[in-house]
Parts: C-alpha cells; structure tokens; sequence
C-alpha cells in the first residue's frame, strides 16, 4: 500500500470521461480489481517517492474517492525503461481486451464461482457472465473478440451462435435492418460467419478444455496465405464474370424495350410487369412514358 500523494504521474494522458466514470464507480462498489505498477524515484530529501508506470485511471478514481493509499507493484527499473514500459502500456490498452476478461471468467468458473459471484466480482451483470459462458461453452472466440471490440452486440452474439450458418447470415440481415448495427461493424461480424461457415467455430477456448493445437510455421502461415490470396482471386474473377454478365443483360433489355414491335407483344400478351431493376433502366433510357 503506498501512499497516494508520494506517486507522481510524468507520462500522463487525456482521459475519456465516461471510461473513467465507469472505473471509479467500480472501484467505489467492488474495490480496485487490479494494483497499480510504479518504479521508485531518487529523492534527495530521503522520503520515498514514485513514478507511475501504468494505472493513471484507478489512480485518478482512488483519489477523487477520497483514499490515501493505493495497492501498487514496486518495479526496479530506471527512468527510460519505466517510460518504456508506460507507452506501451498505453498503447496496448487500444487493442481488445477479450482474452483477459474470457481467462477471468474461464478462471473463476473453473473455482466454482456462480454466475452473480463472478459478476460481483468482476463488476458486471450477471446477464453479460451468462451470454460470456454461453459462448465460452460453444467455443465461439471470434464472436467473444468481436463482442468485447464494439463490433456486435452480445445479444446478437449469443443468437448467433445458437443458429445454423443460413440462420446466421438472416440474424445479420435483420439486426442491419433494425440499425442495431450499421457501417463497418456489418463488414466485421460478416466476414466472422465467413470464418465460421469456413473453418467452423474453433472451439478450443472452451471452459473445460484447452488448446493443444502446435503453432504454425512459417511455412505453414506461407501456404495459409498462398490459399487465401488463391480465393480473393476466385472471387474477383467471379466478380468481374458477373459484371460482364450484367452489362450483357442490360444491353440486351435496352435493345429489345427499344423496339417497338416487342413492346406491343408484351402489351398484347399482359407482360406489363417486369423486375424493378429493369423498370428503372427503361424509364431512364424513355423507353416508357
């Protein structure tokens, strides 16, 4: 425990203020989750001092909750190393933090913590420790990542992998529809059920069992690009034949609207309804008033 006026913050960094809300309101339920890291700064007076290396956040809500004393782990290192370890601290809390939040869970089921204890715990719904379990036992690590990164909601995740690939693509479809997802993070939970229908779900984070899966070669990681880069040049040839295949139609129906014996043949016959698509290309070329 070290006292909180004693530790200085040399690399501080703009806060979001809603996160940070978030921290000191969890801090202030359930206590600080994890201890602060310092190094000790040379003091010519001979009182102990500090640097901060990472947890400006929990020592900012610590403070603003009025506590004196902070749990910390002291490291020895020197200045450069200390700011080192602090930019790359930062720069780490940019990524997903999924597999720290799933090794959590994973760990405090595998002790026989109930769903509400582990919530209690971790400062979170039991709701959110449900949907987390349920997709730790489908082995559903893409959708966890996906989840914790912003790109789907843990609802739909849940849905989704409860679901058949058809089902899944229809999910999608209509959380798109409904504005529950929109932009980029429809590309991202795409290209998820891509992986899913190609490779399955990749069950090995599952809570009872692990990976034992060696990791790959670079030889191995060689061909797995050659076959990747392989199927984007099959789709962009199948892109391209269909393209040509689209225009092709749309010169043909432009010629034949054109004519006017086909058009009094397809009156003659009540052929008056065709697809909108070529609806739209006849009204914008006149063919029809």
């Amino acid at each position: 425990m070290i006292p909180i006026d004693s530790i200085s913050v040399v690399n501080p960094r703009v806060r979001n203020p809603k996160i940070h809300q978030t921290i000191t309101d969890s801090i202030e339920e359930i206590g600080l989750k994890r201890p602060i890291t310092l190094r000790r700064m040379n003091h010519e007076s001979g009182e102990a001092s500090y640097a901060l290396i990472c947890g400006q956040g929990r020592l900012e809500s610590c403070r603003m909750l009025g506590q004196t004393e902070i749990a910390a782990l002291i490291v020895d290192v020197d200045e450069e190393t200390g700011h080192v370890m602090s930019l790359v601290e930062n720069v780490a809390r940019r990524a997903p933090r999924a597999d720290e939040s799933l090794e959590q869970v994973r760990s405090l089921r595998n002790r026989g913590y109930s769903d509400s204890e582990i919530g209690a715990k971790l400062g979170y719904k039991i709701s959110w420790v449900q949907n987390v379990v349920t997709l730790l036992e489908r082995g559903e690590k893409r959708l966890l990542i996906a989840t914790e990164a912003g790109h789907i909601p843990l609802n739909l995740a849940v849905s989704i992998s409860r679901s058949s690939d058809s089902e899944a693509q229809q999910l999608l479809l209509d959380a798109y529809e409904s504005g529950e997802i929109k932009g980029r993070k429809v590309l991202a939970v795409r290209r998820i059920l891509e992986q899913r229908m190609r490779n399955g779900k990749q069950g090995r984070t599952s809570i009872s069992s692990g990976s034992n899966k060696p990791p790959m070669s670079p030889e191995d990681l060689a061909e797995l690009y050659q076959q990747d880069t392989a199927k984007h040049r099959l789709i962009q040839k199948k892109a391209e034949h269909t393209q040509e295949a689209l225009l092709l139609a749309q010169q043909i129906f432009k010629e034949l609207f054109s004519n006017d014996e086909f058009r009094e043949l397809l009156t003659a016959e009540k052929l008056t309804s065709i697809p909108k698509p070529l609806a739209e290309l006849a009204h914008r070329e006149g063919f029809f008033p």
